[in-house]
């Protein structure tokens, strides 16, 4: 067997062949997320509260249920099942939206592909723990997880904006569709050569919900919640930040599409800069430095990004944003993933995304409002949401 140290420099073939799936899958998600964003800012506040809300509600109430699934099924099988209808879905929308789409399709479009991507998106995230062969490759596996998504990001944001300018929404779900088949192609290789399927587990007597009680209950246990109120003052201020105010303030200060996808892209060029390092290093041996200074960095750079007068400053403080947002992600997320029972691996991430997503669901409707009258207002809040994160990281983890 190979040692830990040597496991540590090279990630087994099944786990990268899923990687380039789960990339490419990242990259349509990616484009589609900033279109539609993109096309109902045209149409005001409203249209952007309603979408970037039905977008995020979802993957709130149906995380916990996707948890449930990939802990009883596996989450390879689990993955199987929602690539596939995510395929099949993007292929109806295509003769529906037409040249130019109303709210009404723009908002269920957000909803349909948030539902598919909470159910997922547990199992997606629990899955590189099974495809490695030591468990000292796990912060290396998350962290070029991490990476790839944001390269994902840096090319489909950018793609969507050049899109948007010349072509109508049903080329991007074309494209979107094709990046979810090859991700469903890769995933059918590793299923095959892997048991991806094999964690699932009958659960505890009294169905679903006794099982949502069981992960409730663990977390309580092993005393995480304040490490899950940092995350979730982070995606407070850094979710809804980069994803509805990026485009509305790039609106309201006369900016194109075009700039506006390059400052988006230019946060995701941020984290993976930062997870790169980390993908590479390892983690730091003082996980605190990194809960500390990472939101600290996210909040200087909401602050700039309140603050700029051109896009090129903009640029420059979301990538910030980025730095500080990779810093702490990837020094939170290996140390939650090992306080999980090994038969609630899904379904403790799953809470994690709860956490991450709810506050960014349920703040982007006022984001959105507060964005259209005065953008600065709603980044400075946004930068307060950051520092209060910080605050907390200074307390030992052991405290929690």
């Amino acid at each position: 067997m190979a040692t830990p140290s040597r496991a540590l420099r090279r990630l087994p073939w099944r786990f990268r062949l899923w990687w380039i799936g789960a990339t490419a899958s990242s990259a349509g998600d990616a484009m589609l997320a900033f279109a539609l964003i993109w096309l109902a800012s045209g149409h005001g506040a409203a249209a952007v509260a309603l979408t970037s809300t039905l977008a995020l509600v979802p993957r709130v109430a149906f995380l916990l249920l996707g948890g449930v699934l990939g802990d009883r099924h596996g989450p390879g099988w689990t993955l199987l099942a929602t690539y596939g209808i995510q395929v099949v879905l993007l292929v109806v929308l295509v003769p529906l939206v037409g040249a130019a789409p109303s709210v009404g399709l723009l908002a269920a479009t957000a909803l349909a592909t948030g539902v598919l991507s909470a159910l997922g998106q547990p199992a997606a995230t629990v899955l590189p723990r099974l495809l490695i062969d030591h468990e000292d490759q796990l912060p290396r596996a998350l962290a070029q997880i991490s990476a790839s998504i944001q390269l994902a990001r840096i090319v489909g944001v950018p793609a969507a904006g050049v899109l948007m300018a010349t072509q109508p929404l049903a080329i991007v779900l074309v494209l979107h569709a094709g990046t979810v088949a090859l991700a469903l192609a890769t995933l059918l290789v590793v299923q095959a050569g892997a048991a991806t399927g094999a964690t699932g587990s009958s659960g505890p007597p009294g169905g679903i919900v006794a099982e949502l009680v069981v992960g409730l209950r663990s977390a309580t246990r092993l005393k995480v919640w304040r490490l899950l109120l940092s995350v979730a003052l982070v995606c407070a201020a850094v979710l809804p930040g980069i994803a509805v105010l990026v485009p509305i303030t790039a609106r309201a200060r006369g900016w194109t599409a075009a700039a506006a996808a390059q400052i988006d892209a230019a946060w995701a060029a941020g984290v993976l800069g930062v997870t790169l390092v980390v993908s590479l290093t390892s983690t730091l041996h003082r996980p605190r430095l990194a809960l500390v200074t990472g939101p600290t960095g996210c909040a200087l750079g909401l602050t700039g990004l309140a603050v700029a007068t051109s896009p090129a400053i903009a640029t420059a403080s979301t990538a910030l944003v980025g730095a500080g947002t990779a810093l702490y992600t990837t020094h939170v997320a290996p140390a939650l993933l090992r306080l999980a029972p090994a038969d609630q691996l899904s379904r403790f991430q799953s809470l994690l995304g709860v956490v991450q997503l709810l506050p960014a669901a349920v703040l982007s409707a006022p984001y959105a409002t507060l964005g259209h009258l005065q953008p600065a207002a709603a980044l400075a809040a946004a930068a307060v949401a950051a520092l209060l994160a910080a605050a907390l990281g200074l307390r030992p983890l052991r405290a929690a």
